[in-house]
């Protein structure tokens, strides 16, 4: 009887600082950070969405993710919404909306909506989306 090992996607990884592991210690995927849109959190797990228009349920909370990408381009608009800046098309602050490619529209918080405003009237923050006026 011949036995195989199963063989992981860690294979092909040259810089683990890209990359996240979604799944169990044994089982999982690793999926590269800028390939996430944005996340939602469900109670306590999360549902991570890919650029690619699959999605992904995480045992972690919404908050371990923003923990984890806080150095990264990403941004907690909402009680249960983490976005990735990359994808950002337009910002409405009167609606409170935001716009991803890939016609994805999130709501932004109250609280959130001051800070995402104040962000960009800082004239330091060179913005790669739009803003509705």
């Amino acid at each position: 009887m011949m036995i195989q090992k199963r063989q992981t996607s860690r294979q092909g990884i040259t810089d683990h600082r890209k990359y996240i592991r979604i799944g169990s210690k044994h089982q999982g995927d690793y999926i590269e950070k800028t390939n996430i849109l944005y996340v939602e959190a469900c109670e306590s797990y999360s549902w991570l969405y890919l650029k690619n228009g699959s999605r992904i349920l995480s045992c972690k909370t919404i908050g371990f993710y923003e923990a984890l990408f806080s150095t990264e381009n990403f941004i907690r608009i909402h009680r249960s919404y983490l976005i990735n800046l990359s994808y950002l098309k337009l910002y409405e602050p009167k609606y409170r909306i935001i716009h991803l490619k890939g016609e994805i529209v999130l709501p932004v918080s109250h609280r959130k909506n001051r800070l995402i405003s104040k962000m960009i009237s800082n004239k330091e923050t060179n913005t790669p989306f739009k803003i509705a006026v």
